[in-house]
């Protein structure tokens, strides 16, 4: 039953179908507010809206609502891009309540001509937009449910996500399998933001890899666990998988795309076996072809490129777009992160091409970070020419620059974030070494380690050096940032003050606690302060 055909039936009334901040809304709760969200968007005379509600909630009824006011609907991974697309928008948040007739039927047009376009920001950080139509997520939808509901439970199942529905896997696999099965799932709409506070008990959890390895990380309890877990994103990672597996918890990897939709699943012979009404080919490059019914086109070109197949199994082999061209010589990133990351110094890495450098963002294990503040028989740069060492015994090319940081940064549908690595590199300013970090809802604490090669040391002062008090302010407007996922005034800071000197070499926490609308900070080793000081969140229109 979906609810594009029930909504109006008084007979599906009382079936629940949304949680949202601990209420339970009925599809006659979603009905009333859907009513208004579409007879208001029926006063406009534009046809796209630009649906940017980050709250779930809102999302909801806002694509309801435009589906039944029979508009086309543009889904903005990056709002502040999709807003740069040229077209004349409804643009669509907040959900406001509106005067209607109950008595009023909802009327969905043809599903074949119901329109949503997804925006999405690939490697060349231009807006891409894919349009589908309703009934091509349908049949994905459809799919979906009769390959895995062998592992669903058969009723009343709440559906959680660490995703976000603007996103195609988040789309498909928690927003649109409930709409086209209402009386078997019930969609949260509460996002799920920490691991360790998650409400995820019996439920079917969509999410990603760096998600999930927060899990880990943190060593959260999962006795009271989740029935399923749907992965996609990015591989896996194999002790992610074996502590989900020590709880019961089965985790299914999902492989697809925002043009194709789903196309896979890995099973245990480590084959990615295909929906049952996808097909996959691959070209002379071995760069994998898709035809199904989940996209408008005959078929699809991905970037991926595949080991072994046949129309209906394969392996996965390298991207195509790692393979960079530095000095007239085409390299493998892949290659040169696997030798990395097979170092005992390191746990993870990621390499491009920055300034026609081969550049390399490195996660230090505990033994590298020993090597890097060990200043009397070793330092950053010995390691880094261990490093290079490494790479250069089966490579020509060796990174030239080098970032070390805490983590390799992930978007939200847990691929890697290179625009932000970029940012990185980018910076004039040396990064302090992120020894060890702790994030909760409203506190942080990193142990930063600033190297006595750090180039704000130059100059200041000359025979003594010290952290400046500008570092110390933007670094904690920086790692505040990072910690809350919110946007910090620079200037000006409150109630400022410097009690003590940082001097080179020393290992200094950072502690961050969100209070309302300000974050304070200070830096601190035992019980001295060094310094502290209150900033601002940026509100909205500031």
């Amino acid at each position: 039953m979906n609810i594009f055909e029930i909504i109006n039936n008084s007979k599906y009334a009382d079936i629940p179908f949304v949680l949202y901040k601990g209420r339970s809304y009925a599809i006659s709760d979603i009905r009333k507010m859907v009513l208004g969200a579409s007879a208001k968007l029926k006063e406009d005379k534009r046809q796209k809206v630009l649906l940017v509600s980050e709250n779930n909630f809102d999302f909801i009824i806002g694509f309801l609502g435009c589906v039944f006011a029979q508009k086309e609907i543009f889904l903005p991974s990056d709002i502040k891009k999709a807003q740069n697309l040229g077209e004349d928008f409804i643009l669509l948040d907040k959900i406001e309540e509106t005067v209607f007739d109950e008595l009023c039927d909802l009327t969905a047009s043809d599903f074949n001509n119901t329109y949503i376009t997804f925006c999405t920001s690939g490697s060349s950080g231009k807006v891409k937009t894919l349009r589908k139509n309703l009934a091509c997520l349908m049949d994905e939808a459809k799919d979906i449910e009769e390959c895995f509901g062998v592992f669903m439970p058969s009723k009343n199942v709440k559906i959680c996500a660490s995703t976000s529905p603007r996103h195609m896997f988040g789309f498909a696999f928690q927003f649109f399998i409930a709409l086209c099965n209402c009386s078997r799932f019930i969609l949260s709409a509460d996002e799920v933001v920490y691991p360790d506070k998650a409400d995820i008990v019996d439920c079917i959890f969509i999410s990603t890899p760096s998600f999930l390895d927060e899990f880990l990380k943190y060593n959260v309890d999962l006795k009271c666990a989740p029935k399923l877990i749907f992965s996609a994103g990015d591989k896996l990672c194999d002790k992610t998988l074996q502590y989900f597996k020590s709880f019961g918890v089965k985790i299914i990897e999902i492989y697809g795309s925002t043009e194709t939709g789903t196309i896979a699943y890995k099973a245990e012979d480590g084959y990615f076996h295909c929906l049952k009404n996808v097909e996959i080919s691959k070209d002379e490059q071995s760069q994998i072809i898709i035809k199904s019914p989940y996209f408008l086109q005959d078929e699809v070109k991905l970037g991926d490129c595949i080991k072994s197949s046949d129309n209906k199994t394969f392996m996965l082999g390298q991207r195509t777009d790692r393979i960079l061209k530095i000095q007239e010589k085409r390299i493998n990133a892949i290659e040169i992160e696997e030798i990395l990351n097979n170092s005992v110094f390191v746990d993870e890495s990621y390499c491009f091409k920055y300034e026609n450098k081969l550049a390399c963002a490195a996660v230090l294990s505990e033994q590298g970070k020993a090597a890097y503040i060990d200043t009397d028989n070793f330092d950053r740069t010995a390691l880094v020419k261990l490093l290079k060492a490494d790479v250069a015994q089966k490579s020509q090319i060796v990174p030239q620059r080098w970032k070390f940081l805490y983590e390799i940064p992930k978007t939200q549908r847990g691929k890697i974030d290179r625009g932000k690595i970029e940012e990185f590199f980018n910076l004039n300013i040396s990064l302090p070494l992120v020894l060890k970090y702790k994030k909760d809802n409203d506190s942080a604490c990193f142990k930063l380690f600033f190297s006595k090669n750090c180039n704000f040391f130059a100059g200041h002062f000359d025979g003594f050096p010290v952290v400046p008090g500008v570092i110390q302010l933007y670094f904690a407007n920086k790692f505040a940032k990072e910690a809350f996922k919110c946007e910090v005034l620079e200037s000006p800071v409150k109630k400022i003050k410097f009690s003590h000197i940082i001097k080179p070499d020393e290992e200094i926490d950072l502690k961050l606690s969100l209070e309302g609308k300000n974050i304070s900070y200070n830096y601190c080793r035992d019980d001295i302060i060094y310094s502290c000081g209150v900033m601002e969140i940026k509100q909205q229109g500031e």
